[in-house]
């Protein structure tokens, strides 16, 4: 029968002593009741282990696991998946919620293809558990990308996977795991290479009820995000080069560039910093790709650099020249008649017409 069928449930906890609660319950009470709910506790500095505690006294289905040390999540993640014994995996936050048939669902498309990959949809609340008004699919405004069956090369565009929905069988995971290199990237890895291997199923009902917190990203947290993208996507085109479309290749090398010249100007200071990153020299070193993929790469970033120093020329004089100033440091784009054919063109169209020549030609 279907509601014998074991799953294991991997919850990670850091500091979450506000929603933990509702997460275990939430759990604990689907209305498959054979299933074992496996908690690692990161560290917490917060009452969260206390709580944990609590429940597994009341509950001999909650297994727990409590790290000495932070670790991080994708660390916690695999902790739990290698003690699970279920014959299904389903990951959980633990500050997100499930609908009560959330695993019974997901378990009726896996009795007719247990292979699948299965995630789901699900409901967006605040801190207090109200709903505002919006789904996931939604918030990531992906409700006209392919979600089910081969995503593979949806997926290596941006991660749109609902981590808090997914469940899959434990041995078809062999030695995929999360990534501990990556600080917030780490399921973006895990989803796309499980993809290459197996199809996904997307439940378009809300099962989930995913938390979205009233918080502030920092600049810190955008350059470790920025640093994990470039990692991953460097992972992508090293592991998976050969059945990359040239497209993707495209839009994955343009993206690492891009983030390594946001990095270099550390979020916020003036786009002039952007050429402290030399763009040029990544792609010619880019030997083991095709002449047609380099030739591209340049022709997109000339045009960056083009428009970098339009924008600089919009903000002032001053700010053009030591622009191009950079520019000149740079090697290979010296040496580059077709940036300079293109840039003088660029010039005649866009600069000329409204040029703004410092106050001091102007003087009588």
């Amino acid at each position: 029968m279907l509601n014998l069928v074991l799953v294991s449930v991997v919850m990670t906890v850091f500091n979450r002593e506000d929603f933990v609660s509702e997460a275990i319950e939430s759990v604990l009470n689907q209305s498959i009741e054979d299933l074992e709910l496996i908690i690692i506790d990161d560290a917490s500095l917060d009452n969260s282990k206390e709580i944990i505690k609590i429940y597994k006294e009341k509950d001999k289905r909650i297994k727990i696991i409590l790290h000495k040390k932070n670790m991080g999540i994708a660390k916690s993640t695999n902790d739990g998946v290698d003690i699970a014994k279920g014959k299904y995996v389903a990951i959980i936050d633990s500050d997100d919620l499930w609908i009560k048939n959330k695993l019974e669902e997901q378990l009726k498309i896996l009795k007719k293809g247990e292979n699948l990959i299965i995630w789901t949809n699900g409901e967006i609340i605040d801190s207090d558990g109200k709903s505002l008004g919006i789904d996931f699919i939604e918030l990531h405004q992906t409700q006209n990308r392919k979600k089910s069956g081969k995503i593979f090369r949806e997926l290596l565009k941006g991660n749109f996977i609902n981590k808090s929905s997914l469940i899959f069988k434990k041995t078809n995971l062999r030695d995929i795991r999360f990534n501990q290199n990556f600080k917030r990237l780490d399921d973006y890895q895990f989803v796309v290479d499980l993809s290459e291997k197996y199809e996904f199923f997307f439940f378009k009902k809300n099962l989930t009820k995913i938390r979205q917190h009233n918080r502030n990203i920092t600049n810190s947290d955008y350059i470790i995000l920025y640093l994990d993208y470039i990692k991953i996507n460097k992972y992508f085109l090293i592991k998976y080069g050969n059945e990359i479309p040239v497209k993707i290749k495209l839009y994955l090398y343009n993206l690492i560039i891009i983030l390594s010249i946001k990095l270099s100007m550390n979020i916020e200071r003036l786009q002039m910093y952007e050429f402290r990153v030399d763009p040029y020299k990544f792609i010619f070193n880019l030997s083991h790709e095709s002449k047609y993929i380099r030739n591209e790469l340049l022709k997109d970033q000339n045009k960056r650099v083009t428009w970098i120093l339009y924008r600089l020329y919009c903000k002032s004089f001053r700010s053009f020249i030591v622009g191009l100033a950079f520019v000149f440091k740079f090697k290979k784009i010296q040496k580059s008649i077709r940036f300079w054919i293109n840039f003088i063109i660029f010039l005649c169209i866009k600069l000329i017409p409204n040029l703004k020549f410092p106050q001091y030609f102007l003087r009588k």
